[in-house]
């Protein structure tokens, strides 16, 4: 890991996992703002007019990886985090963390360890700091560049099941005839393109815990833990994916949780950055990558 700096953001920290490297800023946050393989490009999205912003007391959306707790609500999911970051080692990563939201009470962090192989371990946690008990889920979201397509495994449930197993939540916004989604029998396909006036988004229980965006040839590929029988936001979603004219955004979820005064929730994301792929447009394009 080396200190760097990066798109007008001074102090950045990057680290490796082989040929995967993320960069972290540490002037506003905790956000991850780089993400790359080999010589490809930044897989995550910074947004231009953002970059190297901090201060302020409005939410801004700066781009890359950031950690909100769900049900998203205004003003609690927009807590600013435009304040610098304190950073810890833990001996095999750092932790990445700005405190207690004042607006909310809620603690986060973000640590962050490689694993090697082009992998890294991203634990998010949430503790309330609050006097009275706080219900909430730790939600992940990834701000992923333009242009590519996010891949996600459709859930089976029990096939033998005579009641409906299989939880779709779909936004007001969202138009699910124009264009840019496709369900197959074995994925679904969001694909961000340029020039649509709305955005749109769906959410899913997907069982096997892994979701992921290609885009120019690599691949982000985000894994957690899905838990069958637990109760999730939004209608059952453990993950759930947003694109608009300039972003897409692959999020995971962990289950709800009534957080007594010091209570904590721990998600985990392991990110795995891989190169080699080709043009991804059908459901069949897709299998050529990603094993059932």
């Amino acid at each position: 890991m080396k200190k760097i700096e990066f798109m007008g953001w001074k102090n950045c920290i990057e680290l490796r996992s082989g040929k995967f490297r993320i960069v972290v800023t540490t002037e506003v946050g905790p956000r991850i703002i780089g993400a790359f393989v080999g010589k490809g490009a930044n897989m995550v999205c910074v947004v231009p007019e953002m970059a190297g912003k901090r201060g302020g007391n409005e939410w801004k959306i700066y781009g890359g990886h950031r950690l909100w707790h769900a049900p998203e609500a205004k003003p609690r999911s927009y807590a600013p985090d435009n304040s610098a970051v304190d950073v810890k080692s833990t001996g095999d990563g750092l932790t990445f963390t700005a405190g207690t939201e004042k607006e909310t009470g809620i603690y986060k962090s973000i640590a962050i360890k490689p694993l090697g192989k082009e992998k890294f371990r991203i634990r998010h946690t949430l503790r309330n700091d609050n006097p009275w008990d706080v219900e909430l889920a730790a939600w992940a979201l990834t701000v992923m560049d333009a242009g590519g397509v996010a891949v996600i495994p459709m859930p089976e449930g029990d096939r033998k099941a005579l009641l409906p197993n299989r939880h779709l939540s779909i936004w007001p916004y969202t138009n699910l005839s124009d264009g840019r989604l496709t369900f197959g029998e074995k994925y679904v396909l969001l694909r961000q393109k340029k020039g649509f006036k709305n955005p749109s988004k769906i959410g899913l229980n997907c069982e096997d815990g892994w979701m992921a965006y290609v885009n120019r040839g690599s691949a982000l590929i985000k894994r957690f833990k899905h838990t069958p029988g637990e109760e999730y936001p939004d209608n059952g979603c453990s993950i759930e994916t947003y694109t608009c004219d300039f972003m897409l955004e692959i999020e995971t979820l962990s289950p709800l949780y009534l957080l007594a005064p010091g209570g904590e929730i721990v998600h985990d994301e392991e990110w795995e950055g891989k190169d080699g792929f080709g043009e991804i447009n059908t459901e069949k394009d897709a299998r050529k990558y990603f094993k059932d």
